[in-house]
């Protein structure tokens, strides 16, 4: 890569990727004047997924289809295991070359409130620069104080706050209502078409 050139992460379980996604992406992309990676985890540690992988990295390629600064990027998906974020952040500076500032991990402002809890901290802050979106009425000192001593650098994404989550159009889909206006098109389709969410599905069963 060119000297200067940035690299900008955003991982996930896309399950599935709805608007708030794209949207916060374009405006990070735009802002930075770089293509996001989408980086799916075929077994992210943090939460536990409602639908296959092979079903969210297809949705979240329909998702960013067509788009020339979204690049979904399935090495996670692929390795079949936990990837952890300080992992993520370490091969990419490996294979790169790349420093803090040059590197950015988006993610919302409820994961930020949890980052003390993954897997070395210290090192997240260290290895790239935190593009943070907000979600909801936020406190920004109560966030941010316990914080301190990672020395994190950060940048507060200035998208507009969309109140749509996973969680909600996994529910309406339950409940039978439409997604229209939450996710884009496509992907309401292919989760029809497929039956994900809907009233009977299984989660997928996931162990660790």
């Amino acid at each position: 890569m060119n000297s200067g050139e940035k690299i900008i992460l955003f991982g996930g379980s896309f399950d599935p990727p709805h608007l708030g996604h794209l949207i916060v992406a374009q405006w990070v992309a735009e802002a930075l004047k770089s293509a996001v990676r989408f980086l799916p985890g075929g077994d992210p540690p943090h939460k536990k997924p409602f639908s296959p992988g092979e079903h969210r990295l297809e949705m979240l390629k329909i998702a960013t289809a067509g788009n020339p600064l979204f690049v979904v990027d399935d090495y996670e998906y692929k390795t079949g295991k936990v990837n952890y974020t300080v992992e993520t952040l370490g091969r990419y500076r490996e294979d790169f070359g790349l420093t803090r500032d040059n590197l950015y991990f988006i993610l919302g402002s409820d994961s930020l409130g949890e980052l003390l809890r993954w897997r070395d901290p210290q090192g997240i802050a260290a290895q790239a620069t935190l593009v943070v979106f907000p979600r909801d009425n936020l406190d920004w000192q109560g966030l941010l104080g316990p914080l301190q001593p990672l020395q994190a650098k950060l940048i507060i994404c200035q998208a507009p706050l969309i109140q749509v989550s996973s969680t909600l159009v996994r529910q309406r889909l339950r409940d039978g209502l439409s997604v229209r206006y939450l996710v884009p098109l496509e992907v309401e389709n292919y989760i029809r078409q497929m039956g994900l969410y809907q009233e009977g599905f299984s989660p997928v069963n996931v162990e660790g």
